[in-house]
């Protein structure tokens, strides 16, 4: 492939056989573009931004970014948190409620505390999605990765969206904007249907929001969100291994199942939960439980789980004092 012209974002290119994909990919430069200084209130289409809080005395108490879809392809956003650190939420122990006074909307999450080191997916739905950071206190910092990530078209629009080849050359311009939003995807950062949160590394820790170790934070109430892990052809099994776990719980001693997630719907009833499905204990392969509640899962404890690798955490709207959330390491493996 022979680069014969570049004009305001425009390739022309000459080639005696195929136009290769890979070509294309070494040409496409835009793709990585990205804005360092995203100020708050600017709007931005680009595909990637890096998003630092003011260093500058906060002259509002709102911080709002807009994220305006790059392509008719985008369907997710990934927001990467660098660096979160915002006020810990209050908690009252008479009414028994937690509220994050300083704030981070995102979809629908609403999240506060610290989360460094966390990330989240959005879906991309309309022309643009809203970041924004609420801050009565004035008091935060932050430091987030941003990136618009595009879904794969249908094979016959691929094709339709390559132009025809005249004598080893192509009839138009191409305008690499338009044609590569028709193919290029983002396979590798893409996560599945329904995934709040995606690690797409053979092993690591998951923790849940604003947990520190060694700290009693808390976790959010209303919070709920999926929390996958990458699948590969040879990992027909994943190993959780506890460091901390502690929620709520309804009775003082029972910590699975119905007893995290009942069958029936009752006014002010505990039941915040973890649940891992297909899932059993590794030193007693007869104990499968799927939901996990206050004190179910303690350190050092093992649970092996099977595809697809995912867990689902539910709070309520109610707080209590031993919702400190958990810290559990995992590792995709071959089932022996």
């Amino acid at each position: 492939c022979k680069l014969i012209r570049f004009v305001s974002g425009v390739m022309l290119f000459r080639s005696k056989h195929l136009l290769y994909l890979v070509s294309l990919i070494a040409c496409f430069g835009w793709s990585s573009a990205q804005i360092l200084n995203f100020q708050c209130g600017q709007t931005t289409r680009l595909k990637r931004i890096v998003i630092h809080s003011p260093a500058q005395q906060f002259s509002s108490s709102t911080c709002q970014y807009t994220i305006r879809r790059q392509s008719t392809h985008v369907c997710q956003l990934l927001v990467r948190f660098q660096q979160f650190e915002l006020q810990q939420p209050t908690t009252d122990s008479v009414t028994n409620t937690l509220t994050c006074t300083d704030s981070f909307t995102a979809g629908r999450f609403t999240l506060c505390g610290d989360n460094s080191g966390q990330h989240i997916y959005i879906p991309f739905e309309g022309d643009s999605t809203v970041l924004n950071f609420n801050l009565p206190s004035r008091s935060a910092n932050w430091h987030l990765i941003v990136e618009q990530l595009e879904c794969p078209p249908a094979p016959s629009h691929v094709a339709d969206g390559l132009p025809p080849l005249i004598g080893g050359m192509i009839k138009d311009l191409l305008d690499l904007r338009n044609v590569f939003s028709r193919f290029i995807s983002d396979m590798d950062l893409l996560a599945p249907a329904g995934c709040d949160q995606y690690y797409t590394e053979a092993s690591g820790i998951i923790k849940s929001f604003n947990y520190r170790d060694g700290i009693n934070t808390h976790y959010m109430s209303n919070l709920k969100y999926t929390i996958c892990i990458k699948q590969t052809m040879t990992a027909n099994a994943i190993e959780y291994t506890v460091k901390k776990f502690s929620l709520s719980s309804e009775l003082p001693s029972e910590f699975y199942n119905e007893a995290c997630h009942p069958f029936i719907f009752t006014e002010g009833r505990q039941s915040d939960y973890l649940m891992i499905p297909n899932s059993h204990f590794a030193d007693n392969a007869a104990v499968q439980p799927t939901y996990f509640c206050g004190q179910g899962l303690t350190a050092g404890q093992v649970v092996i789980g099977s595809r697809p690798f995912i867990m689902h955490f539910s709070s309520d709207e109610q707080w209590h004092s031993e919702e400190t959330g958990f810290s559990i390491e995992y590792r995709t493996k071959a089932a022996a």
